[in-house]
């Protein structure tokens, strides 16, 4: 009990002194998200047009859209596969990143130590801030989103849209993961961070290339953009989403073994 009270401590802690980071991040990508939902009514038409015209390869890519556009697929082409899935893990890439190396490059880490705070507890809690964060950005966004739904006039299920969210959440922790297991490893906070970002952009990458290529599709499966699907229109990755979180786990150990072994720079 001792033990989770010091990790709900250094959360509460952590989340307080990011406040305003979380609301600028929900604030921003809810305001997207408002946007993309009014201009669905003129777009849709656009985009129906297009698709008509366009090569076969194209239309492949842009997921072999049939008919009109829904706002499920609008919203999931634009904002919950398109800018979410790339833009908001650099929020928990800086947490993570910050944890350790972070710390240790401020000449603060071994001021934290000196509290009797075991290191696991150290890396438990940067995991639980990241993870609340991330929820507090996708609550945000939700909320702004939908707000738009009945001014712009267009039938968007708020279950649908709040599925559509849930299902980055262990996404985007993943990476934040990894730059925490970075951050363990390496004594720079700018690795730690580049680090994992070379890793969704290549992911990124690869899930783009492979929609439009026989010889790269079989990379696709190492893609978390691929496993995230289509949540907005029904199907949740529920798959994904729990072997996501077990990798989460995994990584979230590994950092606790390699800062369990770190020397201290001060």
């Amino acid at each position: 009990m001792a033990g989770l009270r010091q990790v709900w401590t250094l959360i509460a802690h952590q989340l307080h002194r990011r406040v305003r980071s979380i609301g600028i991040w929900g604030v921003a990508l809810g305001g997207l998200g408002a946007l993309y939902v009014a201009l669905y009514p003129s777009m849709s038409s656009l985009l129906e047009q297009y698709m008509e015209q366009a090569p076969d390869l194209m239309q492949q890519y842009m997921g072999e859209i049939q008919g009109s556009i829904t706002i499920e697929q609008w919203l999931g082409m634009e904002l919950v596969n398109g800018i979410i899935p790339i833009a908001l893990p650099f929020m928990v890439m800086v947490i993570g990143s910050r944890a350790i190396a972070g710390n240790e490059e401020r000449k603060t880490l071994d001021l934290l130590l000196s509290n009797p705070l075991p290191r696991q507890n150290v890396v438990a809690g940067s995991v639980g801030t990241m993870a609340l964060s991330l929820a507090g950005v996708l609550a945000i966004t939700w909320i702004l989103t939908y707000i738009a739904v009945p001014a712009a006039g267009v039938e968007l299920s708020a279950g649908r849209l709040a599925a559509g969210l849930a299902a980055l959440w262990s996404m985007c922790l993943f990476f934040g993961a990894l730059a925490l297991l970075a951050s363990a490893l390496v004594r720079r906070a700018f690795l730690a961070i580049v680090i994992p970002g070379v890793v969704l952009v290549a992911m990124y990458v690869i899930d783009g290339l492979a929609q439009a290529s026989k010889t790269i599709e079989p990379l696709r499966v190492l893609s978390l953009f691929y496993h995230l699907g289509r949540p907005l229109e029904g199907d949740f990755p529920w798959t994904a989403v729990l072997v996501t979180l077990v990798g989460v786990c995994i990584l979230a150990g590994a950092a606790i073994a390699a800062f369990a072994r770190r020397d201290i720079y001060t």
